[in-house]
């Protein structure tokens, strides 16, 4: 390329001199210098209208024969177009894999702008929500599928954990979304059929109800026994009162197992047991610490602090059990004379209710765990602290009735620290800006 500037430069400035020295010859130096450049730019036009036409072909045909700059020019053109044209066809190629990949997956791939359109999806995408191209391309997912449980999903962003709704476009089938955002806000949608999984999950879940009710007929049987040689059990054999009382205590102990399980069903099946409304949650923490005061013997300094203007929407028998649950929690695990303090504090994002105190404390390790049913740290505690094992998961399954969550805090010797956080929208205090609350059951 140096040189072929070179070579013009050399050309241009010949072509100079020898017009000067012609000129001054004939004394029409202006007039040979002046043709001289017209021919120059005449040229360059000329060249310049052949590039225009050739690139306007994009490239197709062979590029003009020329020489000198132009012709450097259209050389390294045509090179670059040919470096393009490989380079296209080779992401052509692989797009084409990624499709014929994708395509045989057996889970749904959908790719939606940052409002929620489509844009594309895979062939399993389709079948499962009935995707017709090219005809939903460009449509809101939230047109698609017209649940109000996907609707809150989608619009609030509720991407932390997968959501599993019954399909739009078979019965019976349900199907289960996890959403990913990329790029600016773009969603990478992941659809799978889970349909097995949650017969499966139902059948557990109707087992454990079933189970759990029928049982409760014959403890009441045994426990009314129980009752019956307890009031008599002064002229029973001293060991024969020992077992009366070991087996109306573990009667007891099946009793609050049952019931707790029962709960549980009741949350998991979304049955309410009352409707949500607007409770004082001053009122609310004074009824469970009344109840906890005579809940243990051993002494604990048992205090709690609540702003009596502030107030929570929800449902207040689930909002009692779950805050309860902490609270109990925090009595068995703290040795006589340990400090358990509950609070609620107010903020822009909404309300925390926590229960903090000072007694055994829990390794981190097991903290993610905590929720599962029936999961014990320690594997051989006392009957002194022995409980039905479902108080954590009881109160995962009632915050996110509330669209809260659970954090939980802990250091083995330092104590432990639960807090539940709710919306904005489920919280009242007048300091905060109202909040137009939308109806779950009316969505």
């Amino acid at each position: 390329m140096k040189s072929a500037w070179r070579g013009a430069i050399v050309r241009v400035l010949f072509g100079f001199f020898a017009c000067l020295f012609f000129g001054m010859l004939s004394e029409k130096t202006f007039l040979l210098l002046f043709l001289y450049t017209l021919g120059l730019l005449c040229y360059q036009l000329y060249e310049l209208y052949r590039f225009h036409n050739w690139i306007r072909r994009s490239g197709r045909s062979l590029p003009p024969d020329s020489t000198g700059i132009w012709g450097d020019v259209f050389d390294a053109v045509n090179r670059l177009q040919k470096k393009q044209r490989k380079s296209k066809k080779r992401m052509q190629q692989a797009l084409a894999r990624i499709e014929e990949s994708t395509s045989a997956l057996s889970d749904g791939v959908i790719m939606a702008d940052n409002t929620g359109r489509l844009e594309w999806w895979n062939h399993a995408a389709g079948d499962l929500l009935g995707l017709v191209k090219p005809v939903d391309r460009g449509q809101a997912l939230t047109n698609i599928v017209r649940t109000p449980e996907f609707f809150r999903y989608f619009s609030q962003k509720r991407f932390g954990d997968s959501l599993i709704i019954q399909s739009p476009a078979k019965e019976g089938s349900y199907l289960e979304f996890q959403t990913t955002l990329y790029s600016k806000n773009d969603h990478l949608i992941f659809v799978r059929d889970v349909t097995r999984l949650h017969l499966l999950e139902q059948m557990r879940k109707d087992f454990v109800a079933n189970a759990s009710h029928e049982l409760k007929t014959p403890l009441t049987v045994i426990k009314g026994y129980l009752e019956t040689l307890d009031m008599f059990k002064e002229s029973l054999p001293e060991r024969m009162q020992k077992g009366v009382h070991n087996m109306s205590t573990q009667s007891n102990r099946m009793e609050l197992l049952i019931e707790d399980l029962l709960l549980l069903s009741r949350l998991e099946s979304n049955q309410r047991a009352d409707s949500d409304q607007w409770h004082n949650v001053s009122d609310l923490i004074q009824v469970i610490c009344d109840a906890a005061k005579v809940f243990k013997n051993s002494e604990h300094y048992l205090t709690w602090d609540a702003d009596e203007e502030s107030a929570i929407y929800g449902s207040y028998s689930e909002l009692y059990s779950a805050f309860s649950n902490l609270v109990v929690n925090a009595l068995k695990y703290s040795p006589g004379g340990g400090e358990i303090d509950i609070s609620w504090q107010v903020n822009q994002d909404g309300g925390v209710f926590r229960v903090q105190d000072n007694g055994l404390g829990i390794d981190p390790r097991f903290i993610p765990r905590l929720t599962e049913r029936f999961f014990r740290v320690d594997k051989g505690r006392g009957s002194d602290t022995a409980g039905t094992g479902l108080g954590l998961s009881i109160v995962k399954h009632v915050l996110h009735h509330h669209d809260s969550k659970l954090e939980i805090n802990s250091q083995l010797g330092f104590g432990s620290t639960f807090s539940c956080h709710f919306p904005r929208s489920r919280v009242q205090h007048p300091t905060l800006p109202e909040v137009v609350l939308i109806d779950k059951d009316a969505s």
